[in-house]
């Protein structure tokens, strides 16, 4: 079996596939939140991005109009420095852009119309975009026997802009910063390259004070409380002969406590609600990794996360997805320079107010280069 040492190469591919899986998780989900630097040997930096490219459209049951191509391209990044303070004790300070959303719909699709349902909105379209970044202090507390301790603070701030022109309304918030936490353990056995590590999220209440502007009713402020959901992940790998890493996680998301409401908002179910979801989101992922030389490595998974069925928000409007993913690790000295690509099969679904998708995918394709100082 190869060392954890060797089992570096592999494991920056994995981890750069397994990001670019994530790009249409349920709800807002874009990063999954990972914390795979914490394990890094020694000293490290490490830099990620992603650009995700989803071809999402369907057609009214109201009426019959085309929502045009909804889903517009987005980058996603992600970088962290960890440090070795010791023999057991890491700690690592990690940038990542948790969760996001990019809705765009066509001028023709008959809630862009409108509060009377004809002709343009001075308003625009109906979109939503919604953006978050976190700031993770983390350490991780080696323990006999294989095990750790993991634990830290998160610092996030979020912010959201939604328009709904056959409501006559437009909302725009602040950026506010709010504070979080994430604990975990992890079991290791470097002999075998094997190692579990189960993270908590904790959720994060969040105030967006809103401007917005009704056409019949002039403009206002109001706040709103959010509550970014809490989350479990649970992350594992192991040798399987030499050379050869299997690796996978799962990861749960507590989407059905999320709800963005305003008594201004004139519609939604319950009134007023402008974004919530009915279930919460399980992705599933399972990937081998192989060290074909000392320079170069390689990794293929497959992500998945069922329909949950029912309706879905105008402003998500995918139902689970299917995704395929390859990646390959070139180590020149100490850094690591990783490419990935992601084919995402994405679930069709039907949104609140009629609207029906079929036949969507996505792709996402990223680099990653880590830097070790030792």
């Amino acid at each position: 079996m190869q060392t954890t040492k060797n089992c570096r190469l592999s494991l920056a591919a994995c981890g750069l596939v397994l990001s670019a899986s994530t790009a249409l998780a349920g709800g807002l989900d874009r990063s999954g939140q990972g914390i795979n630097l914490i394990f890094e040997e020694g000293d490290a930096f490490q830099l990620r991005y992603r650009y995700v490219d989803p071809s999402l459209s369907g057609t009214s049951l109201v009426d019959g109009s085309s929502t045009g191509d909804v889903g517009q391209s987005y980058g996603n990044a992600h970088f962290g420095y960890k440090q070795a303070l010791n023999d057991k004790l890491d700690v690592a300070l990690i940038y990542d852009e948790p969760y996001g959303a990019h809705v765009e719909y066509d001028a023709a699709y008959y809630l862009s119309g409108t509060p009377a349902g004809t002709g343009s909105s001075p308003l625009g379209v109906l979109s939503a975009e919604a953006d978050t970044q976190a700031l993770t202090g983390l350490f991780r507390y080696k323990l006999d026997g294989g095990f750790s301790l993991l634990g830290g603070l998160r610092l996030q701030t979020a912010e959201a802009q939604i328009t709904v022109p056959a409501a006559g309304y437009t909302t725009s918030s602040d950026k506010p910063w709010d504070l979080g936490y994430i604990v975990g353990v992890a079991w290791e056995k470097p002999e075998i390259a094997a190692r579990v590590a189960l993270t908590y999220n904790s959720s994060i209440k969040q105030t967006l004070n809103l401007t917005e502007l009704q056409v019949l009713a002039g403009p206002s402020t109001h706040s709103a409380n959010i509550e970014t959901p809490q989350s479990l992940n649970l992350d594992f790998q192991t040798g399987v002969a030499a050379n050869t890493l299997v690796f996978g996680s799962i990861r749960w998301v507590d989407w059905s406590n999320f709800a963005l409401t305003s008594p201004n908002y004139p519609g939604g179910s319950p009134a007023g609600t402008l974004v919530s979801y009915d279930d919460d989101a399980i992705t599933y992922t399972l990937g081998v990794g192989r060290k074909f030389s000392e320079r170069f490595s390689g990794a293929i998974q497959v992500s998945y996360e069922e329909s949950q069925g029912g309706t879905v928000s105008d402003l998500g409007p995918s139902d689970g997805f299917l995704s395929v993913g390859i990646g390959g690790t070139y180590t020149s000295g100490n850094t690591q320079f990783s490419l990935g690509v992601s084919y995402i099969d994405i679930g069709d679904a039907i949104t609140d107010n009629g609207g029906v998708f079929t036949g969507n995918d996505a792709w996402a394709a990223g680099f990653q280069i880590t830097y070790h100082f030792d």
